[in-house]
């Protein structure tokens, strides 16, 4: 019996993080990864990525341009799997060697390539799609905070003109510590707070997804 073929639009529609291990700063840039998991026979793996800021954790996709939002445009077939990862909130240093590294990138692949109305999105410069796509996985900047996989088929979803929400379960991907330090009668103290174990619940993802 022949597997069952379709062909889906995911784009983001929201991002609920409870703990982003910020500490004060509530308004925070990181960057989203999704994976497509064997979409389709002789197909392993699809990447595609894109900045986000999250005030206090949370954020709305449902009002953003669509180009800041659509991870995937791809034929799924029989079972296949969805994994999401964001990473920690870069600061202000982690976000200029973000930068830099794109930058340099940037320039290995020509000009053309380049969105040149590109808009920054909090800390961050939204990169062309395709380009994220083929380089997320060699950006060696920050680790990765919440981790989630969803196992879907083909199947789940209407034939046309159907749309769907996918609610993904997000958990801690490593242990989260916040560490204070002060001074007490001139001697420097710090202390250590267990935020979540790796693995605790910590949010979900919420993905629109459209069958064309």
């Amino acid at each position: 019996m022949a597997q069952v073929r379709r062909e889906l639009e995911i784009s983001l529609q929201s991002i609920r993080i409870p703990v982003t291990n910020a500490g004060l700063d509530s308004h925070t840039s990181h960057l989203l990864n999704a994976e497509l998991l064997w979409p389709r026979t002789g197909v392993a793996q699809k990447n595609a990525g894109q900045p986000c800021t999250l005030d206090e954790g949370n954020a709305s996709f449902e009002t953003v341009n669509w180009g800041r939002r659509i991870l995937f445009k791809e034929t799924v077939e029989g079972r296949f799997a969805l994994g999401l990862t964001v990473t920690e909130a870069l600061d202000d240093e982690a976000a200029e060697q973000f930068l830099r590294y794109w930058a340099g990138a940037f320039l290995s692949i020509g000009a053309g390539m380049v969105e040149s109305a590109a808009k920054p999105v909090g800390k961050l410069v939204a990169a062309p799609l395709e380009y994220v796509a083929k380089n997320i996985s060699k950006y060696p900047g920050p680790t990765t905070l919440v981790e989630g996989l969803a196992e879907l088929d083909a199947s789940d979803f209407p034939e046309s003109g159907g749309e769907r929400l996918l609610s993904v379960r997000m958990t801690a991907a490593q242990r989260l510590v916040r560490i204070s330090r002060r001074t007490v009668n001139n001697h420097p103290r710090t202390t250590r707070k267990l935020l979540l174990e790796r693995g605790a619940p910590n949010g979900e993802i919420t993905l629109a997804i459209r069958s064309l």
